[in-house]
């Protein structure tokens, strides 16, 4: 399991303990300290929000109430405190996930269309492989397509900074950044159906392209032909 695989799995199910995520503990200190780091602040937010609700709540609104009608005086009730302290804390968990990169997109995986995930994993994982570069040959492309039932039959037209497997919403996906004409673009191909979209935030686009039971999404800087590379890579994609 590289790095960015542990940290995702870590970041989604910090409780969790199998054997990857026990082994990726023991052969890595930086590892180890990330966990350490994230039940932290795991057990931080779950201490904060622990409020005891005060047995007197439902008297102490009524009076509230009943005080303002009666000095027409507009002041804060203890409800009104209590949903402001809850969005303090919801502000500070959410500077504090900040710092452990969750990333600038974050979208429920129950919820998310395939262009919103592959957005939202984009963003989380651009600074890791911002300085990587495994010039991937087309041998271990194919190698990574197997589970995804597809193939390169010839020479790849890009080349090919890192590939992988990754999770991607419900399933799994193939993950390939490519060098494009205005910066590294971003392949997943996943056995998720989908629908053709094209999509764009205010810094990247992309393109969701059905393949016959599966999708592939591009995740591009706005100048990129997003719809060339995907008709470059469909024309030598071929299913086993």
């Amino acid at each position: 399991m590289d790095e960015l695989e542990f940290r995702r799995r870590v970041l989604t199910e910090p409780n969790v303990r199998d054997v990857d995520i026990m082994e990726a503990t023991r052969n890595s200190e930086s590892n180890a300290k990330f966990l350490d780091d994230v039940l932290e602040l795991d057990k931080q937010i779950s201490d904060t929000m622990n409020v005891d609700v005060p047995d007197d709540l439902a008297e102490r609104i009524l009076l509230n109430q009943a005080l303002e009608e009666e000095t027409k005086v507009v002041r804060p009730t203890f409800t009104k405190r209590m949903v402001s302290i809850a969005a303090s804390v919801a502000f500070m968990a959410g500077l504090l996930a900040g710092q452990i990169n969750w990333g600038n997109v974050f979208v429920p995986q129950a919820q998310a269309s395939l262009s919103q995930t592959a957005l939202a994993y984009f963003y989380g994982e651009k600074d890791f492989i911002a300085s990587l570069d495994e010039s991937s040959s087309v041998e271990q492309i194919n190698a990574k397509l197997v589970p995804f039932h597809y193939q390169v039959d010839r020479q790849f037209p890009y080349h090919v900074y890192y590939l992988n497997h990754c999770s991607f919403g419900a399933s799994n996906a193939f993950h390939a950044v490519l060098k494009g004409e205005y910066g590294r673009v971003t392949v997943f191909i996943t056995n998720q159906p989908g629908t053709s979209e094209d999509f764009k935030d205010d810094k990247m686009k992309g393109m969701v392209v059905p393949l016959e039971n599966s999708s592939m999404i591009i995740v591009a800087h706005l100048g990129e032909d997003v719809a060339k590379i995907a008709e470059n890579i469909e024309y030598i994609l071929k299913p086993m």
